[in-house]
């Protein structure tokens, strides 16, 4: 130990000046030798305290609990000592002084001014901080990939909502030079056929818009109502004064019929699997349709809904006929259809269903259209009173009447214009006609008046009236619509219908209540 101690000795005096060397040699030289040992063991130890200081400044100032953070302080801890001071356990010399050197420019952040010890650094530490500050680097490029994406991408939205904008500006151009084309197609259409050399032609077309829902703004684009109402007077079927004499219906060949049929006897070869309806092709230059004869009138009912209701709905045909165990119908009388959606549920004018007044008052006066407990179809003007009294059991009302007593209606022009249409009528022996003209399709434009009273006649009708028609004109037959309504959207539904009940079912033998 002592000679470890007087080698470093050697070394730190190697290391002083010359004079101070020599002052030290000087004292030495009257000094016993356990006095030198004491000095040479006191300057090893100064020595060694001096380089822990100077590489390690922040601990020991930190350490010697007068100040918390060196970092953030100018002063730095001193402890005086001489060559030959010994070594003291207390603190009493313990001098704070300024350190200058710690002064920056910030002073919340002065720290000791430090001089770093270079030390070897490992190969494991360098290569440690080498991928550091590859990752550092990476990151670093990442982010600015990431910014240059962001940037490209609004670039791209940018360009793309540009470019949305524009093909938008330039489809709703296109639209709108569409519409403005076509709207002038159709006005240019609509003025040949209406203010053109054909007369016959614009009478057909205004009365045919004029019956629709909705149709009439085609007309007043046009023409003035003064003329409008002109072209339609010109075209429509007059009405009668008298009502339907019912001893012109054969009651004893009619009530004929009804037990034949309830027998399921074949009447004749255009029944031949003896239901009692036959079922008829009509056709005309614009239209086609569907006829069907009832042999037995009593199976003849107007079936209704139970409610009525100015902003609720009706029903379909074909639930209206299956409401009351029907095999056949067609759609009925007159009904209230706001903004021509046909969803009606309020019936106009009259009716009268298996004997009871469901709509009108016994002093109103109405259109009649339906059959009395004779069975006997009465076509007329009276007072819901009157009908009651002469015994009409299922009636509506719509209009006009096309066959009076066996005589057909007057009427100017063609009586109205071409449209689905829908007309009731019966013969002398009693059979019941149900008519459906197919319209509003390039395979059948419809009928007009004239057309129905024409078709009535033929088929031997006594009296007959027109009921609601256009895109209401429907006909079931057991599964199958024998003719569709005109309707764009869903069946039309409505408040009544004339249904045709099974065969036989009045009969008490062959009924299903009997």
């Amino acid at each position: 130990m002592e000679s470890d101690n007087i080698a470093k000795f050697k070394e730190i005096v190697a290391g002083l000046s010359p004079e101070k060397r020599k002052e030290i040699y000087t004292r030495m030289k009257g000094m016993s030798k356990d006095e030198a040992m004491v000095v040479i063991n006191r300057m090893v130890e100064i020595s060694e305290q001096r380089k822990i200081e100077i590489t390690a400044r922040p601990k020991v100032l930190a350490g010697s609990g007068r100040v918390d953070d060196v970092r953030g302080t100018d002063y730095e801890v001193r402890t005086p000592r001489t060559w030959t001071d010994r070594r003291e356990s207390d603190d009493n010399k313990i001098e704070i002084v300024k350190n200058p050197r710690t002064r920056t420019a910030n002073p919340s952040s002065y720290r000791p001014a430090q001089r770093p010890i270079k030390k070897a650094e490992p190969s494991v530490a360098r290569a440690g901080r080498e991928q550091v500050a590859r990752q550092i680097e990476q990151r670093q490029l990442e982010r600015i990939e990431a910014e240059l994406r962001k940037e490209k991408n609004k670039d791209i939205a940018k360009k793309a909502g540009k470019f949305a904008l524009v093909s938008f500006g330039r489809v709703m151009a296109t639209l709108l030079a569409t519409l403005v084309i076509v709207i002038a197609g159709i006005y240019s259409f609509l003025y040949i056929i209406m203010r053109g050399p054909s007369a016959h032609l614009r009478d057909q077309f205004v009365p045919s818009v004029m019956e629709s829902s909705a149709g009439g703004v085609l007309a007043r684009m046009i023409l003035s109502d003064e003329e409008i109402e002109a072209i339609m007077n010109s075209n429509k079927t007059h009405e009668f004064s008298e009502i339907t004499d019912t001893s012109l219906v054969n009651a004893a060949a009619a009530e004929e019929n009804r037990q034949n049929a309830a027998a399921d006897v074949t009447v004749n070869e255009l029944d031949p699997d003896g239901d009692g309806i036959e079922v008829h092709d009509i056709s005309g230059p614009m239209y086609h349709g569907k006829m069907l004869v009832i042999y037995d009138p009593s199976r003849v009912m107007v079936a209704t809904i139970d409610n009525y209701n100015h902003s609720g709905a009706g029903l379909t045909l074909r639930e209206l006929i299956d409401k009351y165990d029907g095999v056949a119908g067609i759609n009925g009388g007159q009904y209230e259809d706001t903004n021509g959606m046909g969803i009606g549920g309020w019936p106009e004018g009259i009716v009268i269903s298996e004997g009871e007044l469901r709509m009108g008052t016994p002093g109103g006066t109405y259109d009649v259209y339906g059959l009395t407990n004779d069975n006997v179809l009465v076509v007329g003007r009276m007072t819901a009173q009157h009908a009651m009294d002469i015994g009409v059991r299922d009636a509506v009302s719509f209009g006009p009447a096309l066959i009076v007593n066996g005589v057909p209606a007057d009427y100017s022009g063609s009586g109205g214009g071409l449209n689905p249409r829908t007309a009731i009528g019966q013969r002398e022996d009693g059979a019941i006609l149900l008519l459906v003209i197919e319209g509003r399709k390039t395979s059948s434009m419809g009928a007009t008046m004239a057309d129905l009273i024409e078709i009535m006649l033929d088929f031997g009708a006594v009296n007959a009236a027109n009921l609601d028609g256009g895109m209401s004109s429907a006909m079931w037959l057991y599964d199958d619509e024998l003719v569709s309504s005109s309707s764009i959207r869903t069946d039309r539904q409505m408040p009544t219908a004339f249904i045709v009940l099974p065969q036989g079912y009045s009969d008490p033998e062959v009924s299903p209540e009997g």
